[in-house]
């Protein structure tokens, strides 16, 4: 059965949705990716930059991917949610307390002597109210959209995601990185760094609390349900009973796995100097190669959201998984070729105070081939988490254990990708990445496709 192609919603939906005559999906569902897409590189790819860049091991950046737990158990924080406010509210609120984290955050940095472990506990306070306003952003987006809308915006979420990410891992991280080169100074590098996270989260927190709209099925619950203990079993014990429960989970963890190798090791290979393995790049960069790689992955999740909506989950996600797997054997190539002596392109950059760049245009297609094919998968991925929380009577809390599954594959392997990368090198690595994603494709068979062809 063929998912509808396309839906204008009615008069009465768009009332029951809360928007006005004059606000569509288009007014705020950007918000839902944008919000997280700012954050992400803070929480996961700019660690990894910033201690590669003040010395420390891959076996430590590796660990502190623990920092990240919160994340991990986001689940424990979904009935929260649903059980107390709207979501609406958590999503706005939670954008202010992110504020207040990034200053939390440069604080830590900023102390006379730098220290890790204030550092990560100034991170994973982070990434507490980073996942509360998740579970409240994804339990609004399956309130806020219609079903056409939600398997529109699954794709293009991501797009925001990776638009948004392209300052804070990209753009800011380049222009932070030269300045600091500048004046010789990494704490310059991130003040300037985190100066810019706030001067571009205050205007969307109040963006987003003049146009999130009002959804009639996003209403506050009554004073029962706040003074009842909160619907954590219940919630729980209504999630597992969904079906195809098993292999939705597995598909979703295993899918994560390899790819992490690559988040958490991918900028410290690109980093660390030819004779340890990688490509030497600066700080500057690595900013400029991930712009670069953010857009490609944008591209693939573009493309993904539109065909997924017009062909429906089952005819596209084999290829799309494929695709976004089979990729990573483009960082196997690079890391038996880091030596190869390409010819590079100089690139003077000195009247910006960025000095003269060095760059491998091989290497920047071939990362951006790889990044268009997660781009591709990660739709996939996104859809159907939500799909199998639309409909439920805690879509937050269902969003929220979904997220945790893929965060606990996250964390998990983000851990132990640094010590094995000492142990096999950066070559037997990426194989390895290939390898732990293989279990999802046992799982593809047995999805619960009904939660894309069933009509709302």
């Amino acid at each position: 059965m063929m998912p509808n192609q396309s839906h204008t919603p009615t008069t009465g939906e768009i009332e029951a949705l809360g928007r006005g005559r004059r606000r569509t999906a288009w007014h705020f569902a950007p918000c839902i990716g944008t919000w997280q897409g700012l954050i992400n590189p803070v929480i996961v790819s700019v660690p990894t930059v910033l201690l590669k860049s003040m010395g420390y091991s891959n076996a430590v950046i590796g660990y502190a991917t623990l920092a990240t737990l919160p994340m991990a158990l986001k689940f424990l924080l979904g009935p929260m949610v649903d059980a107390h406010q709207t979501r609406r509210w958590w999503s706005i609120q939670s954008g202010l307390w992110l504020i207040g984290c990034v200053f939390l955050l440069a604080g830590a940095l900023m102390l006379p002597t730098f220290s890790l472990w204030v550092y990560l506990a100034a991170l994973a306070v982070l990434a507490v109210v980073k996942s509360i306003q998740q579970i409240a952003l994804q339990g609004f987006f399956t309130v806020a959209l219609t079903k056409s809308e939600q398997a529109l915006f699954a794709g293009l979420d991501p797009v925001w995601g990776r638009a948004a990410s392209i300052f804070t891992g990209s753009v800011l991280l380049a222009i932070a990185g030269a300045v600091g080169d500048r004046y010789g100074s990494p704490r310059i590098t991130w003040a300037v760094y985190f100066a810019g996270l706030v001067a571009v989260f205050l205007p969307l927190y109040f963006y987003t609390r003049a146009f999130f709209p009002r959804p009639r099925a996003d209403c506050a619950p009554d004073p029962a349900m706040k003074a009842a203990p909160l619907p954590f079993w219940t919630a729980l014990r209504g999630y597992l009973q969904l079906p195809a429960l098993l292999p939705g989970v597995a598909y979703m963890f295993f899918m994560r796995s390899g790819e992490t190798f690559l988040a958490k090791m991918g900028m410290a290979f690109l980093m660390d100097k030819p004779e340890h393995g990688g490509y030497g790049l600066s700080i500057t960069e690595v900013g400029v190669f991930t712009a670069v790689m953010t857009v490609c992955a944008i591209s693939g999740g573009a493309i993904s959201g539109v065909l997924l909506k017009k062909y429906g989950l089952r005819r596209v996600v084999w290829p799309f998984s494929i695709l976004a797997v089979l990729p990573n054997a483009i960082y196997v190539y690079l890391a038996l070729t880091n030596q190869a002596g390409r010819e590079l392109v100089q690139w003077d950059l000195s009247a910006f105070g960025m000095g003269v760049w060095h760059l491998d245009f091989v290497l920047l297609v071939l990362l951006g081939l790889e990044n268009f094919g997660f781009g591709l998968g990660f739709t996939v991925m996104n859809y159907y988490m939500f799909r199998m929380a639309a409909g439920s009577k805690y879509p937050a809390s269902y969003v929220a254990f979904n997220a945790s599954v893929i965060y606990t594959s996250y964390m998990l392997f983000g851990m132990i990708s640094g010590i094995c990368q000492e142990w096999l090198g950066y070559p037997l690595l990426f194989i390895l990445s290939i390898v732990v994603s293989l279990p999802a494709f046992a799982a593809i068979p047995f999805l619960n496709y009904a939660l894309d062809e069933r009509k709302e």
